[in-house]
């Protein structure tokens, strides 16, 4: 297995010519830290140092705990009072996003629990996602009027990215197979040993043609406006990202003062006031 252990955030493990890098803050539900030393930080050099090694054919993304990623880690981001604050602030996130895209060997993430605002940003830039069938997905930040929605339109599409981002509503893994956000779901007690089947084949395959084939299918969509798209989208992200400090919670009070006075506990109840049931009905259960 040869486990490496310079990293502060993460578990990485060497298995079968798989490199398994594993998201290890689970009192923290693994959300994504930002800026030098933290899980993002640490995500794309575990990520980068994989792609040099001759000896790994494909990454594979999974987290301890009982999420999967609970979205950024806003007690950790810096306060953002300025246009360029703004810049900065997204500016880093953009980086994170891609130095995963740059990565030329396949990265699936195995997603289960709760995988919400970040952490599907962060699913949408892996090669294939497999989900548990308890894994839940949504873009919650909406709900306290920050961006985070235009990774995932080439995936999903306009309505359904208008949806999530708009109501900050909550899917479960079967919503999400069926709009492309995963290309399968499991049970929960098969997620571990199905990624990993999947991720030992890919590392099993001729290694210059899966290169080659991801890169072509990368570029494909680039060329069809996936680029060009990103771009535009960001710049919006950053102008929803200024004004988020004028978002309020129903009763009048500021998200951002309702941070710094009570933490995220106190962000989260004031949240669900907006509503507590979800608008769209819960998946039937699969067909035997």
């Amino acid at each position: 297995m040869n486990p490496d252990t310079n990293f502060s955030h993460l578990l990485v493990e060497r298995r079968d010519g798989v490199l398994e890098i594993v998201l290890d803050r689970p009192e923290k539900l693994n959300a994504l830290g930002i800026g030098p030393g933290s899980s993002r930080e640490e995500i794309s050099r575990a990520l980068a140092l994989a792609d040099a090694d001759d000896a790994i054919g494909c990454m594979l993304i999974r987290t301890n705990g009982r999420a999967f990623c609970a979205g950024g880690d806003l007690t950790g981001a810096a306060k953002t009072e300025t246009p360029l604050d703004e810049h900065l602030f997204n500016a880093n996130i953009v980086a994170f996003y891609a130095a995963i895209r740059a990565i030329h060997k396949p990265v699936i993430a195995a997603v289960h629990g709760m995988c919400l605002g970040a952490g599907m940003g962060f699913v949408a830039q892996c090669d294939i996602a497999i989900a548990a069938d308890d894994a839940k997905f949504g873009l919650i930040e909406g709900r306290i009027g920050h961006p985070g929605a235009t990774e995932v339109v080439p995936l999903i599409g306009a309505a359904w990215a208008k949806f999530l981002i708009l109501t900050g509503e909550i899917i479960d893994a079967q919503v999400a197979q069926r709009i492309g956000l995963v290309l399968a779901v499991v049970p929960a007690t098969e997620l571990l040993a199905s990624s990993r089947e999947l991720a030992q084949r890919i590392a099993r395959m001729p290694r210059e043609a899966v290169i080659l084939n991801k890169a072509g299918i990368n570029n494909m969509t680039d060329a069809m406006g996936r680029a060009a798209g990103r771009l535009t989208g960001r710049a919006y992200d950053s102008l929803t990202k200024s004004m988020s400090s004028r978002a309020r919670a129903p009763d009048g009070r500021r998200f951002d003062e309702i941070l710094q006075a009570g933490g995220m506990k106190e962000l989260k109840r004031a949240r669900d006031t907006q509503y507590t049931a979800n608008w769209l009905p819960p998946s039937k259960p699969a067909c035997d």
